[in-house]
């Protein structure tokens, strides 16, 4: 189980799976991963720090962080806070 990622404490019930060098999904691992509501975002790294692009089904929402660990904190607290099925 990943605790930290680039240094960066991480919550055990977030899965980062890295799509190239600069860019990764987040999923939840205390969702089925055959259940779509796992995928929680997908972060992207850029010149001026990260994009976060959060998925819930039927709504999306973007941000702009400066740090991973502010994107990675973002997720998990809109994971936290999202209502559960």
């Amino acid at each position: 189980m990943l605790t930290s990622f680039e240094g960066i404490p991480v919550d055990p019930a977030l899965e980062i799976i890295a799509l190239t060098d600069t860019s990764w999904r987040i999923c939840d691992t205390t969702v089925a991963p055959t259940d779509p509501g796992g995928l929680l975002a997908y972060i992207e790294r850029d010149p001026e720090g990260f994009d976060v692009i959060m998925l819930r089904p039927g709504f999306t929402e973007s941000a702009h962080t400066d740090c991973l660990a502010a994107a990675l904190s973002l997720i998990n607290s809109r994971r936290a806070g999202a209502p559960r099925a």
